[in-house]
């Protein structure tokens, strides 16, 4: 991932509904949702996001992205036939507010919710979507580039 990009995660409302809890997707490594997507088949998720983003270019059978890696992009792996993730990139260099559009459409029609994996936090409305990319170390990265740098390696040789 790029560090001008704001990175979603989209899984099942019904999980959340049902008791799950963002941080226990939480990995050291990341995030993984496939705990969330248990039993979930992706062909009507594909044809909903074949109208948001063009199809782009895959590493991997298990993977069918839309958009592009550099810029944003809709990223759906799956293991025989079932959803395991599906993340969403946003580049802050210059914002789509019609990619965040579609995504809350996405998630509203699909019984799906948008989750801030950075600060564990479902942001599933347009308003709150729009905010937590606002707020996002990308967002920090494209509005001050020197000040980001600056603060990463504070932290670097503060560990």
């Amino acid at each position: 991932m790029a560090v001008w990009q704001f990175k979603v995660a989209l899984i099942p409302r019904r999980w959340l509904n049902a008791g799950g809890e963002i941080a226990a997707l939480l990995i050291d490594e990341g995030w993984e949702t496939a705990s969330a997507w248990e039993g979930v088949h992706g062909e009507a998720l594909k044809s909903r996001i074949e109208g948001i983003l063009p199809r782009g270019k895959s590493w991997s059978p298990s993977l069918t992205v839309w958009g592009s890696a550099e810029f944003n992009d809709i990223q759906l792996f799956e293991e025989g036939g079932c959803v395991e993730s599906l993340n969403v990139r946003f580049d802050l260099r210059k914002p789509d507010m019609g990619l965040f559009k579609s995504i809350v459409d996405l998630a509203q029609d699909c019984g799906l919710a948008v989750v801030d994996m950075a600060r564990k936090r479902n942001v599933s409305d347009l308003n709150k979507l729009v905010r937590a990319a606002a707020e996002s170390e990308a967002a920090h990265f494209v509005l001050d580039p020197a000040s980001f740098l600056e603060q990463l390696g504070t932290s670097a040789r503060a560990t």
